[in-house]
């Protein structure tokens, strides 16, 4: 449904729209570095924004993502300080739905990840049940919560194969599990990332230069 304007508000929301094209011009051309210029149009259009958002009831509705990642309310002055909570905001006076959060299809479902290791000479099946805390993960006796990194379990189970793993593991893991809350991915789509970071991890593993270690 849209959002119904009054004749200032409408006022207000060109001005959001023609700052918004001022700016997007600024950062496909050469003047991208113009700074001072881009901060200007900026708060010109976050003011005209929070101006109109503080008029509309109820109030606008943004992604979850977009508060968490402005670390303001919406109703801050300077929650409008910026490109992507402004385009949210055009989104929802177009459609009051165009912002409501995915539903999160894989909370409480069971993964796994085949991950080789060079102690055993084959690859093993790591657990994973993606849950409100994070990650809960098991293999073989060991079975503990994790959170949304996977950690310090998956890298405790991961040392205790003397399995080489990358270091940035863990903040892959918490990538996986925001896009799935954010996005509502699917299983397989989730299952298809947790795979291909078992992938990654076993191509680590392998390439461990035993040669050299005594």
């Amino acid at each position: 449904m849209k959002v119904n304007l009054n004749l200032e508000q409408q006022n207000l929301r060109n001005i959001i729209e023609e700052k918004l094209k001022i700016i997007r011009s600024y950062i496909h051309s050469s003047q991208f570095n113009n700074y001072e210029g881009i901060q200007k149009e900026e708060k010109a259009m976050g003011d005209a924004a929070h101006k109109l958002h503080m008029q509309l009831e109820p109030k606008p509705k943004h992604h979850s993502y977009m508060i968490k990642n402005r670390g303001l309310k919406p109703e801050h002055p300077e929650f409008y300080y910026h490109v992507h909570p402004v385009e949210d905001l055009l989104s929802y006076l177009d459609d009051t739905s165009a912002n409501d959060d995915p539903v999160d299809h894989t909370l409480n479902a069971e993964f796994s990840m085949e991950i080789y290791t060079n102690r055993w000479g084959h690859y093993d099946t790591y657990h994973l049940t993606r849950n409100e805390k994070g990650w809960h993960v098991s293999h073989l006796s060991h079975s503990e919560q994790g959170g949304r990194d996977a950690e310090p379990i998956l890298g405790y189970i991961l040392r205790h194969d003397s399995v080489s793993y990358p270091r940035d593991l863990s903040y892959l893991m918490e990538d996986i599990w925001y896009r799935a809350q954010d996005e509502g991915l699917t299983y397989d789509q989730v299952q298809t990332m947790l795979q291909e970071v078992a992938d990654w991890v076993s191509l680590t593993e392998k390439n461990y230069p035993n040669h050299i270690a005594r």
